[in-house]
């Protein structure tokens, strides 16, 4: 149903890593402690490799304290949260969540908190590795990525497109780490440009030197995205989950296919150059920033958005699988992977497939749910936390079993 993206072959653009030829390696959170964290004053988990499964009753925090986990990756957690609203209800101006991480058979120690600068919106989160300050979030990748799959992604595919643009770009980081850094001035030179037009001050030099910046990581950001395309549309299929075709559409990828980056870049920068009376009218202007991600139930060739929430969940999990494979592949290390309410919407035969799988990757894996049952194929393997125990007492402590 879609073309294919065209992009240059994905073993031109990203160095294969030499530890690809080897089992993949994953990354454990062997200690994690978070303080005035959402319902958590206090909390420390001493955890084995295994798998960790978090259960309770809906409003516990199991969510919560897998957003904590998520923190230890770069980005702003799997809730895409403003940090200052994670700050507990009950008060509080700061909040810090610490981790010793076990990855290829060494501990490293990572911390990162918030706290907010006095007469400033600050958005900023201060980050450690071994004790040593890191300058932004990026000094994360080599350290510790994470994959997760949330309550709110389960409709993903009919949802705002925003939502699979913050989805389709956080697996691309994972591959290309500086996509994030390109998406980021991407939009900061956005912003100005479009100040300039809406505001009248149509100067030519300033507006063609944000033009160039637009064109130069616009460019950058087009190729990563349609470069992890390929490699997901030539990835082995799962038989036990349905398949997704996957497309990128709009944000001018009907023009940039096909295009290196350098015939991208000077496509951008003419295209913005011509959008300038556009969006001088109407303060609004396209461009790389309004791409979306298409899928289609390949089985049912039926588009993924008209699709029940069972079958859309069933389809965003075999492309999240791909996705940590291909990785694992590439570039011979594997993520912490984070399913929050894991069972929602999918029958007991696809949960235990799905659980099948997850306990195969050599990495950490944490899944939640309100029942133990849905998880008695982990029950001799992995460690489960029962959240409400943990506010029981002065200190929260859970015990590697």
């Amino acid at each position: 149903m879609f073309a294919r993206s065209g992009g240059i072959p994905f073993s031109q653009t990203l160095p294969m890593d030499s530890a690809a030829s080897v089992p993949a390696r994953g990354v454990y959170v062997r200690r994690l402690t978070a303080t005035n964290f959402r319902n958590y004053d206090y909390v420390r988990l001493d955890l084995p490799e295994s798998p960790i499964v978090l259960t309770g009753r809906n409003g516990t925090g199991k969510t919560n304290l897998m957003e904590a986990v998520s923190f230890l990756a770069p980005g702003k957690g799997m809730r895409q949260a403003r940090f200052s609203d994670v700050l507990p209800t009950t008060g509080g101006t700061s909040w810090a969540v610490s981790a010793v991480l076990e990855k290829g058979g060494e501990e490293v120690e990572v911390g990162t908190a918030f706290e907010p600068e006095t007469g400033k919106r600050s958005e900023k989160r201060r980050i450690h590795v071994n004790g040593a300050a890191i300058k932004n979030q990026n000094g994360l990748d080599d350290v510790c990525q994470a994959v997760w799959l949330t309550p709110a992604m389960d409709r993903l595919f009919s949802g705002d497109p925003a939502g699979r643009r913050r989805f389709w770009d956080r697996l691309v980081q994972a591959f290309y780490p500086e996509h994030a850094r390109s998406c980021a001035a991407y939009m900061q030179a956005l912003r100005q440009w479009n100040a300039l037009l809406r505001e009248g001050r149509a100067d030519d030099a300033w507006l063609t030197a944000l033009e160039k910046t637009l064109a130069k990581y616009g460019a950058k950001a087009s190729l990563a995205r349609r470069n992890l395309l390929t490699v997901l549309q030539n990835a082995p299929k799962n038989d036990d989950f349905p398949s997704a075709e996957l497309a990128l559409t709009g944000g001018l990828e009907a023009d940039l296919r096909g295009k290196t980056e350098d015939e991208a870049a000077a496509f951008i920068a003419d295209w913005f150059k011509q959008a300038r009376g556009t969006c001088a009218e109407t303060g609004v202007a396209g461009g790389v920033h309004t791409i979306d991600l298409a899928a289609v139930h390949t089985q049912k060739n039926m588009p993924a958005a008209s699709c029940s929430t069972g079958e859309q969940k069933a389809l965003l999990v075999a492309v999240l699988l791909s996705h940590i494979r291909a990785l694992a592949a590439a570039k011979g290390t594997l993520p912490l992977i984070l399913f929050d309410e894991a069972a929602a919407h999918l029958d007991s035969k696809r949960l235990e497939k799905l659980l099948e799988q997850l306990k195969d990757f050599k990495t950490q894996v944490w899944v939640s749910g309100t029942d133990n049952a849905d998880f008695d194929a982990w029950k001799e393997t992995a460690h489960f936390v029962a959240v409400e125990d943990l506010f029981k007492g002065a200190s929260a402590l859970a015990a590697a079993s």
